[in-house]
């Protein structure tokens, strides 16, 4: 576990004078304990104590919990017979952790994902309950070192797969062909480059005029036809870290109405990104992109915001967003940068680029192409 990580934490406790956090948000979890965590029914938590960091999980994911994640104290519940006797359940052991604690009857939770059942039932045990979501969400904003190597070896990841699309553009293709040849190549060059790390690949590769104005469509079985547009979406992940990538390109000569909005695309992308640096607003990252489609006349279909920050998870906070007026960006944040234009009958337009923000500007982490000479095939 990240000693810097639990410092700031228990600093930020000492100033709000809580007794312990209680996290439950799985990306806030596995930030605290290094663990990687899949749950379905059965809900893992961790307690952070001004002395201890105490991990709670089911019998299943004890032997994973013991390979990979740090903790001082590490407390099982089961559901099989030979031993649910032998053990408290989930919430009976978050009782037992805190009434080891000493001092304010003050605990920092995460309103979004805390179960109401266990919200109520700490406020009858007289906790007061204190919202952290925000200070966990702006500790995470800020990468390492090791963070940032992670990123951006899965933001090379992500770039090589569009580019073994490309490869594999042809009329006749189905978007899931597409997508499938993008995952076989992540999963070959990951297992060359990171046999031991944990990865996984998602994405979407949307073709023609209709389906490319669904910024998030699942891959189908159309055909690619000449002329159309499509969106390459590849989504990485290396050890929990996230890389996102995605181009507008053509099979075929697009017409003079897609390389029109195409262009107005790159250009509000490339304002965008000459905006990044330390000290910028996160607001006016968004202004440069949309004043350049607003002006283009384009303003009511550019429908989201121009970027978000990346890490654990694909979408984290802070955005790119026109009220993001208090978010001054940091050295060491990670973004996507990735305006998007819809216009029914013409076509969706959007590239992603994920960067990291430096004092002077920003690094580029999904170098691929970008230009309409380079997308057509």
């Amino acid at each position: 576990m990240s000693i810097k990580r639990l410092e700031k934490l228990r600093a930020f406790m000492d100033r709000e004078e809580l007794s312990a956090v209680l996290i439950t948000d799985p990306f806030n979890q596995c930030y605290m304990t290094e663990f990687e965590i899949i749950t379905y029914s059965r809900p893992i938590f961790t307690i952070i104590t001004k002395n201890e960091s105490i991990l709670i999980v089911p019998g299943l994911e004890e032997e994973h919990a013991k390979s990979k994640a740090k903790y001082d104290q590490l407390y099982v519940y089961y559901e099989h017979p030979e031993m649910v006797e032998q053990s408290l359940s989930s919430k009976e052991y978050i009782f037992h952790c805190l009434n080891q604690v000493q001092g304010h009857q003050k605990i920092g939770v995460e309103f979004g994902s805390m179960p109401y059942g266990l919200a109520s039932a700490l406020k009858n045990e007289n906790w007061e309950l204190v919202d952290v979501t925000s200070e966990l969400l702006k500790q995470r904003a800020v990468k390492d070192e090791s963070e940032i190597e992670t990123i951006r070896r899965s933001c090379s990841l992500a770039a090589h797969s569009i580019k073994a699309a490309f490869q594999a553009l042809k009329v006749g293709i189905t978007e899931l062909e597409i997508e499938t040849i993008a995952a076989r190549d992540f999963y070959t060059e990951s297992s060359r480059l990171y046999s031991d790390s944990l990865v996984i690949t998602r994405g979407m590769s949307p073709s023609g005029k209709e389906r490319t104005v669904f910024p998030h469509v699942f891959s189908g079985l159309r055909k690619v036809e000449s002329g159309d547009g499509l969106i390459l979406t590849r989504i990485s992940s290396l050890d929990g870290y996230k890389g996102e990538c995605e181009r507008t390109c053509f099979v075929g000569s697009p017409d003079a109405k897609q390389r029109e909005v195409f262009e107005i695309m790159v250009k509000a992308q490339t304002a965008a990104l000459n905006t990044i640096k330390a000290g910028v607003r996160a607001s006016d990252v968004d202004k440069a992109a949309r004043s350049i489609i607003q002006k283009s006349g384009y303003g009511e279909f550019a429908v989201h915001r121009v970027g978000h920050s990346i890490g654990l998870a694909v979408h984290e906070s802070p955005f790119f967003k026109f009220d993001e007026r208090e978010v001054i960006l940091e050295e060491g944040m990670t973004f996507t940068v990735e305006p998007g234009i819809y216009v029914p009958g013409v076509g969706g337009f959007r590239h992603s680029d994920t960067v990291l923000v430096t004092k002077d500007g920003y690094e580029m982490l999904t170098e691929c192409p970008r230009s309409i000479e380079e997308l057509i095939f």
